[in-house]
């Protein structure tokens, strides 16, 4: 069994990771390793070269601009996109129907951003603060006028639930606590900024260019040892050790883990020797992740008219029920939760399908082919009357819930979360072994 000892030891490449690591070669010390599970930096940034341009599996936009290094470092570098309709491309797309029919009313818009703002304000007393999102969104949306007989209600509410758990990571609204909306603290300034091209993966070189040039001889990814599964962390003794699914191990003073909520809910009970204490384990159980995918779907050219941002779709229960009925041996009851198409930031002539929950882990259990033509049935499905669609020439898709190293795209506050309260600083707490050190970060 191979072993070495390192002051610090950092788990996960990610950007938790990178951004440590760069802390620490900022106050002048570089006497650690990174141990990363996957063969690229990164985590849940990941930027692919598809056809003529580049997509993001993961992270996407720069959200906020004062007081966000992202946005700092990626406008010092001329790197932001002038575009900036981000949000307004989901609120601004074409609404279809199951039937095929195109939402024409004037009013669509402005009722969509309406319907979409109920859930920006804090929640106003203790009933609404104890109420789930979902809850806080029926309570809210009570009071806004509204035409029935113009519009299709409830596909739009459900619409507004698909796009809403997208944005806050749960897998529908009614797991999410109505405290979400304080406890997301973002920077003011423009809320999703898009990158000039290559994608977010730019901001890890950003890191390891600008520490590379401030630390002659010392580049990041060069301290990073890849396919480094952790497979047991020991932290009560004098020293921590790490050992990794290889049956390499490593010792160091302390241990930085940035692993995910997703995998430390998987893996917590058999991962720490010894077990975590019960305020670290439910603080883990408490708070909440879910899934959120993205469908890439690259053509030989773009068949939507040029001023179109996308293509919502609108289910009603009575066609999703017969759909999934009549689809049931195909598996195609995933389907149904892709809630739209969106023009792909710098890929040309690609669309962007969204899906979160557990169908988003149903659509990663299947083959590319599988979900190639399940898509295509869907798109002609809504689109066909209006549009030839030819078959696309590149199809992929993320795969966050199912990849062990992840198991969720990102974390929110769960109803459970503030029952308990203090989940975030309780995770954080480090884990002091029997000298009384700090040995071990989360």
């Amino acid at each position: 069994m191979a072993q070495t000892y390192n002051t610090v030891i950092i788990i996960g490449a990610g950007i938790s990771g990178i951004a440590a690591a760069t802390k620490l070669l900022k106050n002048q010390f570089n006497n650690f390793i990174i141990l990363e599970a996957e063969n690229r930096i990164g985590g849940r940034i990941q930027t692919l070269p598809f056809g003529d341009g580049h997509i993001d599996l993961g992270a996407q936009w720069i959200h906020g601009e004062q007081g966000n290094i992202v946005f700092q470092m990626a406008s010092a570098h001329n790197l932001i996109s002038h575009k900036r309709e981000t949000i307004e491309q989901f609120m601004k797309s074409t609404f279809i129907t199951s039937s095929g029919n195109e939402i024409e009313s004037s009013n669509l818009h402005e009722k969509l951003n309406v319907f979409n703002s109920v859930l920006e304000d804090s929640p106003k007393d203790d009933l609404e603060r104890f109420m789930s999102l979902a809850e806080l969104f029926q309570k809210r949306v009570e009071n806004v006028t509204i035409d029935a007989q113009e519009l299709p209600l409830q596909q739009l509410f459900n619409w507004i639930h698909h796009f809403q758990s997208s944005y806050t990571g749960s897998d529908n609204l009614s797991e999410a606590s109505a405290i979400n909306i304080d406890t997301y603290k973002s920077c003011s300034g423009y809320t999703s900024i898009s990158w000039k091209s290559k994608g977010y993966s730019t901001i890890i070189d950003l890191l390891q260019e600008k520490f590379s040039d401030e630390f002659e001889h010392i580049c990041i990814k060069d301290k990073v040892i890849f396919g480094k599964e952790v497979v047991k962390i020991y932290w009560s003794g004098d020293q921590a050790k790490v050992l990794c699914a290889d049956n390499s191990s490593f010792k160091a003073q302390c241990v930085l883990s940035t692993m995910g909520l997703g995998v430390l809910k998987n893996v917590c009970n058999e991962l720490f020797e010894p077990e975590l204490p019960e305020y670290k384990l439910n603080a883990i159980k408490n708070l909440g992740i879910g899934t959120v995918d993205k469908l890439f779907l690259k053509f030989p050219h773009s068949w939507w008219p040029e001023k179109t941002t996308g293509f919502s779709f609108l289910w009603s229960d009575d066609d999703r029920e017969k759909f999934i009925k009549d689809n049931k041996r195909r598996g195609w009851d995933y389907l149904c939760d892709v809630f739209g198409f969106y023009i792909c930031d710098n890929c040309p002539n690609t669309l962007l399908g969204w899906i979160v929950g557990p169908a988003a882990r149903n659509m990663e259990r299947k083959s590319i082919d599988e979900i190639k033509i399940g898509l295509m049935y869907l798109l002609n499905k809504f689109l066909g009357d209006k549009f030839t669609i030819p078959s696309p020439d590149l199809v992929t898709r993320s795969q966050w819930g199912t990849n062990s190293h992840f198991y969720g795209s990102y974390s929110f506050h769960s109803m459970n979360t503030d029952k308990e309260g203090r989940a975030n600083s309780q995770l954080a707490k480090p884990l002091t072994n029997s000298s009384g050190q700090n040995v071990c970060y989360q």
